[in-house]
């Protein structure tokens, strides 16, 4: 198994100097080792799990508003783009909370943990792409609320996207449209993070890879993921919804730290041609 281990790698090794897509991947990989990108991604995941918990707890109070005209609490979570575990969770919140008590307390730790949330993603920008001007962006107030609103805004497009499949029957149109949607939501979430000032069209490559890779992980979380937690619950509780929700944030933090790994490593070997 050594030997045969060997020979691959050195057949790898042959196919770089050959490939320039082999090359790239390789490049990929080491930058990714050499800025830590696992670490990153699991402290990237704690604090979007954070932030998930007053932005669900906002959530009970308009499932709360939305379950008291003639939706149940699941099906009001579910037509707000949310999936799974977590509109679960959130649903079975929505029974026994006061909407407006969840509103005053949700809403101002919501507001601290987007921009705790922002810099985290500002700094892992950063890093990656080795960006110390000063002119990065600053978790200021109107940063914050523009950053929220796109947070929201990818739950919209799930529901759009969810809207265009319902309306037209096609799952192939729902998977096009959240693939554009999601593509065309990074780009512009990369736009204002530090990129080194490269043009726009540098950011492409890790727009392409977010947009399928989330669409992969939440077909991947909703058919298999959610259904095997929910089964077990009884046995796990608390600790198995936990783990299935941090499990998925991390991929979710692996594809940022991978978005931009793939950016800058284009970028440069496209300018070092």
């Amino acid at each position: 198994m050594r030997a045969r281990a060997k020979r691959y790698a050195e057949r790898a090794q042959a196919m770089r100097a050959e490939h320039g897509s082999v090359d790239a991947v390789y490049l990929i990989a080491d930058r990714d080792s050499e800025v830590g990108g696992g670490l990153m991604a699991g402290a990237l995941a704690y604090r979007i799990f954070i932030w998930l918990l007053p932005f669900s707890l906002v959530l009970v109070a308009g499932i709360g508003i939305a379950a008291s005209t003639s939706e149940t609490p699941e099906s009001a979570a579910k037509s707000l783009g949310l999936q799974g575990v977590v509109a679960s969770s959130v649903a079975q919140a929505a029974r026994g909370s006061s909407r407006w008590y969840a509103l005053l307390i949700g809403i101002p730790i919501l507001l601290w943990a987007t921009r705790a949330l922002l810099k985290a993603i500002v700094v892992v920008h950063r890093l990656v792409w080795g960006d110390v001007r000063r002119s990065v962006p600053k978790p200021t107030v109107g940063a914050t609320l523009l950053f929220l609103a796109m947070l929201v805004g990818y739950f919209v497009i799930l529901e759009l996207a969810r809207a265009v499949g319902s309306w037209t029957g096609s799952v192939t149109l729902r998977l096009l449209a959240t693939f554009l949607g999601i593509f065309a939501w990074w780009l512009v979430l990369s736009m204002r993070l530090p990129h080194r000032g490269v043009p726009w069209s540098a950011l492409v490559p890790g727009a392409v890879v977010m947009a399928i890779g989330l669409e992969l992980l939440f077909s991947i979380g909703t058919f298999f993921i959610a259904p095997r937690v929910e089964s077990s619950q009884r046995a796990y509780g608390a600790l198995g919804i936990a783990a299935a929700i941090l499990f998925g944030l991390y991929l979710i933090s692996r594809l940022v730290v991978a978005s931009a790994v793939i950016n800058v490593t284009v970028w440069e070997r496209r300018t070092a041609e």
